[in-house]
């Protein structure tokens, strides 16, 4: 009888001999031995050979499991050998034999194929050539004559083990065992010792049952990598809806995880040439955003209410976040949701196609390289992908904005808040807003002050005299232009000096912007009949301008004209540079230190008059940016228009 080999016999070769390549004839490595034998004289075979020894575990378990499976092999031939026989002597054992064979095929496959396969997915077809590939790796684990010398020379990568691995333990179920962490990026099965590769075996088998266990990351992202290759089932439908599975089991438990997963799905439905559903996993989606918002708006165009936020986050433009917003997140939500409603529900009433206002067709080509961050052991390369897509128009960027600023105004009158910030309601149906008010204080989606009513930012008043805008704040003791610049200079010698004519030239230019936000609440002839005449002893600046209404603020707390007519020629100089609003803040400060003026200190000047003119800061800090009070806008614009002047 022949006797097998013993693993302390390999590491006494590796030991002793290993310069020679003992130890690697022993275990049937012939190329490698001949090479540590030929460059003996050299001596790096002998630290080669001990470095060997770290792998003489290795190389004795694969030779075990060589040795059971020529075992195997054998017992299979003896029994087809004595078949013949044993039909022509007894056929009704034969019947029985076949029937335990049969039954044992049916234990392998420990799930249930045609229950895993989504209808969606259930027409789709595995290429030949994956198929003809899975097969030549199958073939080479046909059992060789270990008593007859080989030489091999085989090439083997990471990927190319893992697939091997992948059809060596496709059929094997598992045992119920403990959970056991893993965090290992490009999961192979050569990264899991024996405890994790029991754990991962039972959770794959209760996994194909629809028992998605808790587990790591690293244990789904190796069964993804079992499925794209195609060596644990060579079924595309199979394949493709089990990952579909594995996406809407995990991707709330384990967040990370979707973002690798919906991208294999699409890439395994652009490989099978399905670029309709590829489309569903992201086919011509924003590569920043990561979504297709027409995908979207299809699946909820019932009622565009019940997309989420989220979604409708990364399509409003142009928004700051307000103070206001911040302690009442909760409820402009709430209300946008309401305004989604009541807008679809007009525009459906009206007979309005939101599809056709909101999205328009583009011819796209695309280039895809498939499989990105995974483990594939075939050659996929890239895919250039030629589509249609709907992208959304610049009317609907503008309305849903429009919309969301509504809905926050509407929200600051439900809490008693008379502020408003600017939202463009000519996109919208006519009394929009009226309506939307409405129907928060009907539907009560929360607690609403009663006495509000609706009223713009911007209120009309019509006088002869500056002086008459009603305040009730009292007046401020009188200080002279001079004694206030001369203060000022004492402190900041960096603020430009004003003289009168120049501070009227500045009230003049901001009463000629605040009458161009006149509302519709008053008849035009009514608010072009007062015209004021030039002012003849202007010496610098000469401006002929009829009287309109003047604007203010409706809280009884600010003063706008104060504001302007209290900041210097540099700030109005530097609040004219935000002309988008914003501005980064490492810019803004490069700029003021040129000037030798310390930025947080000339931005808090600012600051500090908005908060005593209009109970609010002017200049916020948001992220890496500065940025212009979303409430106070109008400031901005009012000095823009006056530089034109």
């Amino acid at each position: 009888m022949k006797r097998g080999k013993s693993k302390t016999v390999g590491y006494i070769l590796a030991l002793f001999f290993g310069g020679l390549g003992a130890h690697l004839f022993y275990y049937g490595k012939y190329l490698r031995g001949i090479l540590y034998l030929a460059f003996s004289w050299t001596g790096i075979p002998i630290l080669l050979g001990w470095i060997d020894m770290f792998f003489i575990h290795k190389w004795h378990q694969r030779y075990l499991e060589s040795q059971e499976n020529s075992s195997k092999f054998l017992q299979e031939k003896s029994l087809q050998s004595i078949t013949p026989r044993v039909e022509k002597t007894r056929p009704e054992k034969v019947e029985s034999e076949k029937s335990v064979l049969s039954y044992r095929e049916n234990e392998m496959m420990f799930y249930r194929e045609e229950e895993i396969i989504l209808p969606e997915y259930a027409h789709l077809k595995t290429p030949s050539y994956i198929k003809e590939e899975i097969q030549q790796i199958k073939k080479s684990f046909k059992p060789k004559d270990l008593n007859r010398p080989v030489i091999e020379i085989s090439l083997h990568t990471r990927e190319t083990y893992f697939m091997e691995d992948s059809i060596k333990y496709a059929n094997q179920m598992g045992v119920k065992t403990e959970f056991v962490p893993l965090q290992v990026y490009w999961t192979t099965f050569r990264d899991l010792d024996e405890k994790q590769k029991k754990w991962y075996l039972y959770w794959r088998h209760q996994t194909l049952k629809g028992n998605y266990l808790d587990t790591d990351l690293s244990y789904v992202i190796l069964f993804a990598y079992e499925l794209i290759n195609y060596t644990f089932n060579q079924n595309a439908a199979f394949n493709v809806s089990m990952m579909v599975r594995l996406q809407q089991a995990y991707k709330e438990r384990i967040p990370n995880l979707d973002r690798y997963l919906s991208e294999w799905i699409r890439d395994m439905l652009i490989e099978l040439n399905e670029v309709e559903l590829a489309r569903k996993w992201g086919l011509g989606a924003d590569p920043y955003y990561h979504t297709d918002f027409y995908q979207i708006f299809k699946a909820h165009e019932k009622d565009i209410s019940r997309i989420p936020i989220k979604e409708w986050q990364k399509v409003i433009r142009g928004y700051s976040e307000t103070n206001f917003f911040e302690m009442n997140k909760q409820k402009v939500y709430a209300t946008f949701k309401e305004a989604l409603k009541l807008f679809q529900k007009i525009n459906i009433e009206e007979g309005l196609d939101l599809e056709k206002a909101w999205f328009e067709q583009e011819k796209k080509t695309a280039t895809y390289y498939l499989f990105k961050s995974a483990v594939i052991g075939r050659n996929v390369g890239s895919r250039v992908i030629e589509y249609t897509e709907y992208v959304p128009t610049e009317y609907f960027y503008n309305e849903i904005t429009a919309l969301f600023r509504v809905s926050e105004n509407v929200t600051r009158l439900c809490n008693g808040v008379k502020r408003q910030i600017k939202a463009n309601e000519e996109l919208l149906p006519p009394n929009f807003k009226k309506r939307l008010l409405e129907e928060m204080k009907s539907k009560k989606v929360y607690e609403i002050d009663e006495d509000v009513g609706i009223k713009s930012r911007f209120s009309h008043v019509v006088t002869d005299k500056i002086e008459e805008k009603g305040s009730q704040i009292p007046p401020k003791p009188n200080e002279t232009l001079e004694t206030k610049t001369a203060n000022n200079d004492s402190n900041k010698s960096w603020i430009t000096e004003l003289d009168g004519k120049q501070v009227e030239v500045l009230k003049q230019r901001h009463q000629a912007f605040l009458s161009e936000f006149s509302s519709d609440e008053q008849d035009e002839d009514k608010s072009t009949e007062r015209e004021i005449k030039a002012m003849s002893n202007v010496e610098k600046t000469k401006l002929d301008i009829s009287e309109r209404p003047t604007i203010t603020l409706s809280d009884d707390d600010v003063d706008v004209e104060g504001f302007l007519s209290s900041l210097t020629e540099e700030e109005i100089e530097f609040i004219s540079t935000f002309s988008s609003k914003r501005r980064r803040i490492d810019v803004v400060n490069d700029e003021i230190r040129e000037k030798g003026i310390p930025a947080a200190v000339f931005i808090n000047e600012i600051n500090t008059k908005a908060e005593e003119y209009l109970d609010d800061v002017f200049i916020e800090q948001i992220g890496d940016d500065y940025v212009i009070n979303e409430e106070l806008v109008c400031v901005l614009e009012e000095i823009e228009r006056s530089k034109a002047i």
